[in-house]
C-alpha cells in the first residue's frame, strides 16, 4: 500500500512517538547502522516539517532492520539557517555511505530546495537506487514535480499474505511488479508480477 498520513499517525500513536521521543529511535537506528558496516541502507530525503512522520517511518524501517540516514538526527551540527558548501559536502558524503535514497513526498516537500538536489545527486551517483516514498492518499499526482513519476515507488505491506509477508517493497511505476526492498538494495532485479494490494 502507499503509506497514508493516517497510517503514519497510527504508527506514531501506537509507538508513542513525538518529536521529543527521538532519542530512543536514534539509538535503535544507530545499532542497525553499526550492524550494516557503517553504511546506511536508506538516505531519507524529506522536509523537516514532516518530523513526526519521519520518526514513524524510521521506526518502521528499524522494525525491518534497515538503517536510515536522517540529517537532523544523525548530524545535529547542521544548521538549517546556515546552509553552505560544508553542508553540501557532508550530505554528499552521507549519500556515498547510503545504499539507496528514498524521496519522501508530502505536501511539504514541494517547497524544499534541497530534496530535489539530493534526488538528482544520488541518481547520478548510484543510478537505479532511488525510489519515491509517497505519503498520500491514492489518486494524488505529483503536480509540479512530474519527474517523480520516473522513479519506482516504495510501499509498505503491513500484513502477511501468501508469498508476501510484512515488509517494504519496491514497485514499478505502474505498480504491477514488486520486489522486497532488501533484495532491491542488494542488487536483485527479480521483480514479481502482481500488486501488493
Amino acid at each position: 500500500m502507499i503509506i497514508s498520513p493516517n497510517f503514519l499517525n497510527s504508527v506514531a500513536k501506537e509507538n508513542n512517538i513525538t518529536e521529543y521521543s527521538q532519542e530512543s529511535i536514534l539509538l535503535e537506528n544507530r545499532n542497525y547502522f553499526l550492524e550494516s558496516g557503517d553504511s546506511y541502507d536508506i538516505f531519507l530525503s524529506h522536509s523537516y516539517l514532516d518530523k513526526v512522520q519521519v520518526l514513524s517511518l524510521v521506526k518502521l524501517f528499524n522494525k525491518h532492520h534497515f538503517s536510515v540516514y536522517v540529517d537532523w538526527r544523525e548530524d545535529k551540527q547542521l544548521s538549517r539557517n546556515n546552509v553552505n558548501v560544508q553542508t553540501a559536502d557532508l550530505l554528499r558524503e552521507r549519500m556515498k555511505q547510503s545504499k539507496c535514497l528514498s524521496y519522501l513526498t508530502t505536501k511539504n516537500i514541494v517547497n524544499s530546495k534541497w530534496c530535489p538536489w539530493e534526488l538528482g545527486y544520488f541518481d547520478g551517483l548510484k543510478q537505479s537506487k532511488c525510489c519515491i516514498l509517497p505519503i498520500m492518499e491514492y489518486g494524488n499526482k505529483f503536480n509540479g514535480q512530474e519527474y517523480l513519476g520516473l522513479y519506482s515507488y516504495l510501499e509498505y505491506a503491513p500484513y502477511a499474505r501468501v508469498n508476501i509477508g510484512c515488509n517494504f517493497y519496491i514497485c514499478n511505476q505502474s505498480r504491477t511488479k514488486f520486489i522486497k526492498l532488501r533484495d532491491w538494495i542488494n542488487g536483485s532485479t527479480k521483480f514479481y508480477q502482481g500488486t501488493l494490494v
